[in-house]
């Protein structure tokens, strides 16, 4: 471009940020600083985000306490979400909650459910049920936040609390969203859920998976049955993890892209940490370049290596 402005830039460093590049978005951020175009608003928003994706801490409060105020821009609800992310996403748990409680600033639910997805992550119970009960007295319907509090239970083994949830959300007639998978092929999107039953090439898909399955586990992967929240026997909890809809969604993606073209999935909820390392591994054993966008960022596989750098 022979004349950029912040716009542009902006949209560099967002675009990057959002794929999970983040040295490649701070990289922007100083050339545009080289020139002279002064960041705004929306771009300390995809700074900040590149610096979740980087684990970077100080530098996260750097640029919220003393750059932003450089450059003359107010810190509004979006950096200050950024910072509960940062802190949350590093396992600094207490220092977030202590940063949301003295922050300047109206929480939304969106910040809350971010603090609250990390205690499920980081597995702790106690913070998450002081934080799912706070974000259902701002919002009672907030199905996410009966999702994680349902999940957390289940990885505490507390059967009891799972079932206290659900019976809750039936009372309340909200309804979880399954997870989904599409991917498309040739014009036409093919859609997938968890244990897929319908698919015409549905035989095909299973036995490839299989394959790739072995593959793997040659290379070391072992399924993570932790990541299974059923009250369910171990070799049942496998038996879950192994048709998750974007395993399948790779399976069919595998028989029917040329191996020279990238497999681009798109799924509505976050990867379970068994299914990223399953198909990281998987783009390994079968040398394809494979992308998922699920509800939070890009995932870019290849060679057995993620562009999140199993940071996420």
């Amino acid at each position: 471009m022979l004349h950029r402005d912040v716009v542009s830039w902006n949209s560099m460093i967002s675009g990057y940020s959002h794929h999970g590049l983040g040295n490649e978005a701070l990289e922007v951020f100083k050339n545009m600083l080289r020139v002279g175009e002064v960041p705004n608003y929306v771009t300390f928003v995809g700074v900040l985000s590149a610096c979740i994706h980087l684990g970077l801490v100080n530098d996260g409060f750097y640029i919220l306490n003393h750059l932003m105020k450089e450059m003359g821009t107010t810190p509004g609800l979006e950096h200050y979400t950024c910072i509960v992310g940062l802190l949350s996403r590093a396992g600094l748990l207490e220092e977030a909650e202590n940063f949301m409680r003295s922050a300047p600033i109206g929480w939304d639910v969106v910040a809350w459910r971010t603090l609250l997805s990390a205690c499920q992550v980081h597995r702790n119970f106690g913070l998450g049920k002081r934080v799912a009960d706070l974000i259902l007295e701002l919002d009672p319907n907030d199905v996410g936040t009966y999702v994680l509090l349902s999940n957390m239970y289940a990885k505490a083994r507390r059967w009891d609390g799972v079932v206290r949830v659900r019976r809750l959300m039936r009372g309340r007639d909200i309804k979880k969203e399954p997870g989904v998978s599409w991917i498309q092929v040739r014009g036409s999107t093919h859609v997938f859920v968890s244990e897929d039953k319908k698919h015409p090439q549905l035989t095909l898909i299973y036995e490839k998976l299989a394959e790739l399955l072995m593959k793997i586990k040659l290379v070391g992967y072992v399924p993570d049955i932790a990541s299974v929240l059923h009250d369910v026997e171990d070799e049942q909890k496998e038996e879950y993890l192994q048709y998750h809809s974007e395993k399948l969604a790779v399976a069919f993606g595998i028989i029917n892209i040329p191996s020279v073209a990238p497999i681009h999935i798109i799924k509505n909820i976050p990867m379970c940490e068994d299914c990223h390392s399953a198909v990281r591994l998987i783009s390994h054993v079968s040398n394809r370049k494979i992308i998922i966008r699920d509800a939070n960022r890009f995932h870019c596989f290849e060679g057995g290596v993620c562009s999140c750098r199993d940071y996420w």
